[in-house]
């Protein structure tokens, strides 16, 4: 586990503005990972197959030059790269 060190003269007063700060970032974060979970739906009801399907026949050849197909594949890396920070963000610990 990492750790951060913030050295300030009022820890009192710096614990509320630290605790809003991750608490907005969770809220942004939150929002993002709703749209692009609804960009994802909206192309799986469109080409009638989940994510994971698509990136299985993806694998198996299926043409990719489709700006939609290109669409969908980064929306599913910007997913899992917005879950991920959420976790990490949703896990920090402020210790005085």
């Amino acid at each position: 586990m990492a750790e951060i060190v913030i050295r300030t003269g009022k820890s009192e007063s710096i614990m509320p503005v630290l605790d809003s700060a991750i608490r907005n970032q969770l809220k942004l974060l939150k929002t993002s990972i709703n749209r692009t979970k609804s960009r994802i739906s909206s192309f799986e009801q469109k080409y009638s197959m989940s994510t994971e399907q698509f990136i299985q026949k993806i694998r198996e050849g299926m043409d990719d030059d489709n700006l939609e197909f290109v669409e969908w594949l980064g929306e599913t890396k910007i997913l899992k790269r917005l879950e991920e920070e959420y976790k990490e963000l949703e896990g920090l610990r402020i210790c005085l």
